[in-house]
């Protein structure tokens, strides 16, 4: 059995999560004002760390939050988050928070940010999940309402995924899919979509409005590295409906087939065969870091 520990910059240590504790007055708690990446682990060293490192910083420049941490400081403390746990691989969260301030939105009232990294340990689904794939639902709730938020920040406000998960679950499904304020497909509730027709794989294009996911950059040069069409493009509910095969992507789950979509099945109700193919490669991939 593993554990799960919990660095803190307001303590500049490793403690148990009973002793993980924040201000109530953090604006990270309080409005969602924060920024994060979610990681596994191989070998001990986050996925793509330099990836996710990047993209926390593109997030928290979309918001004004400056980081005052170097890359090598944040590496360091994942590192050591992760080895406190005595985890063979670990989940790994990294948040940062604008900090604590006043009861009020003015971010300049706020104190110095506030950085938090989550280890717990890894867990995967099984084998047969992989080949069974699950069921997800393209629900109504929209990826980005109003254009408030730029969807390429990836914000500790998800409540919109939320709420689509809860939409996806009372309609019988397992994940849901987010589609833009047009009606075209966005993404998933916490993963990138992609689909196969005639042999080719496709994905939203990111100007439709979705966040650029790790895994999906991955996956996309995997595609282009088997040989496969790779096009990223505009796609209504319908072409993905309509689709012979259908996976999303995320850093956690790497690889996973929807098999069911809006309770009809997709293909043959197991994973494709190019979604397999992939799926191997991003394994061989994986095992490369080691």
């Amino acid at each position: 059995m593993g554990a799960t520990k919990v660095y803190l910059s307001t303590l500049d240590a490793v403690v148990d999560p009973a002793a993980a504790t924040i201000s109530v007055f953090d604006r990270g708690f309080l409005y969602g004002d924060s920024v994060y990446e979610t990681m596994r682990t191989v070998a001990g060293v986050p996925v793509e760390r330099a990836r996710h490192l990047a993209r926390l910083h593109r997030s928290a420049d979309g918001i004004g939050l400056g980081i005052p941490w170097s890359d090598d400081a944040l590496a360091d403390a994942l590192a050591r988050t992760h080895a406190a746990t005595g985890n063979d691989e670990s989940y790994v969260r990294m948040i940062v928070t604008r900090g604590v301030g006043p009861l009020m939105l003015d971010p300049r009232r706020s104190e110095e940010p506030t950085l938090v990294v989550i280890a717990m340990p890894l867990v995967l689904p099984d084998a047969a999940a992989y080949s069974r794939g699950i069921s997800a639902v393209i629900v109504g709730t929209t990826k980005v309402q109003g254009g408030m938020l730029d969807p390429a920040i990836k914000s500790g406000n998800y409540l919109g995924s939320i709420l689509a998960l809860r939409q996806a679950i009372a309609a019988g499904g397992e994940d849901a899919i987010l589609c833009t304020p047009t009606g075209e497909i966005a993404e998933g509730a916490t993963s990138n979509v992609f689909f196969v027709r005639d042999g080719v794989v496709c994905t939203p294009d990111l100007q439709a409005g979705l966040l650029a996911g790790i895994t999906r950059e991955v996956v996309c040069e995997l595609v282009v590295a088997l040989g496969l069409t790779l096009r990223t493009e505009r796609v209504l509910p319908e072409q993905l409906r309509a689709a012979d095969e259908v996976f999303l992507t995320s850093s956690v789950r790497g690889i996973m087939p929807v098999t069911t979509l809006d309770g009809r099945t997709v293909g043959n109700g197991s994973a494709g065969p190019i979604t397999v193919r992939l799926s191997a490669r991003y394994e061989a991939y994986l095992a490369s870091l080691r």
